[in-house]
């Protein structure tokens, strides 16, 4: 929502936020494409085996399903206040600014002295209830169910990397109920909107993505959360200098 505002383009079509879902959906699959593999694979073993699931992978579904419950229940029964909510921007900044806070606050005071092999079911709750913040316009992609997997102790890679896996399945199902509205036999996804457009979008986002979450892997085992919190700061400074400068008025 925010990159329209300030640059006065238009709100895109769902099929190009069905576009933008599923480029991240991808780059999500490809990037954690061997954890991935030994999940489902390990997963199938236990539903065709009937066996007890006993190690990390399969144990992992179990508890990727049990943090998106609270993402999926809160998204059925409040996804319109949070899209009339998420189209203001004063209160999108505000929310950059908010959740930001907690953050910085388990970032700080975590142990961080636990690894993916510790995880357990009631660390999946914790991180599912952080997770319903994904939904809210300014809460950031996994930010909710890292700081709720910090607050538990768990290295800054592994709140994330478990943050990355519980997204996973929230974007597809974002990126499925947008791409409802494609008509794949028409002669273009939307009005207005190409084909070719369409896969360029899903394409980029993809590249785009992929790098993007590489990049975060990779800063926070080294430097911590502390150039992403200042940026959420600035970015939401510059929305309210925007929205005062348009408005004349902040409230």
């Amino acid at each position: 929502m925010l990159v329209p505002y300030l640059l006065k383009w238009p709100v895109p079509p769902q099929a190009i936020s069905g576009a933008l879902a599923l480029g991240a959906f991808l780059a999500l699959l490809v990037y954690f494409r061997h954890d991935w593999a030994s999940i489902i694979s390990s997963g199938l073993q236990v539903i065709i085996f009937r066996k007890r699931p006993m190690t990390l992978d399969e144990r992992m579904p179990i508890f990727i399903l049990i943090s998106t419950i609270p993402a999926v229940v809160a998204w059925y029964y409040l996804h319109e206040s949070f899209y009339n909510y998420g189209s203001r921007p004063l209160f999108t900044a505000l929310m950059l600014i908010v959740f930001s806070v907690p953050l910085w606050f388990s970032d700080s005071m975590s142990k961080k002295t636990k690894g993916m092999f510790d995880w357990n079911w009631f660390d999946s709750i914790l991180v599912g209830l952080g997770e319903i913040f994904l939904l809210v316009t300014g809460g950031g992609r996994t930010l909710g169910a890292v700081s709720a997997g910090l607050i538990r102790n768990y290295s800054r890679e592994t709140a994330t990397k478990f943050a990355f896996f519980v997204a996973a399945p929230i974007i597809a199902g974002s990126a499925f109920r947008h791409l409802q509205s494609v008509d794949f036999h028409a002669s273009m996804p939307a009005t207005g909107t190409s084909w070719f457009t369409f896969i360029v979008t899903i394409v980029v986002t993809f590249l785009a993505a992929l790098l993007a979450i590489g990049g975060l892997m990779r800063h926070v085992q080294r430097k911590g959360f502390g150039q992403y919190i200042v940026y959420r700061f600035l970015l939401a400074t510059v929305v309210i200098v925007v929205f005062w400068v348009r408005s004349g008025k902040l409230f």
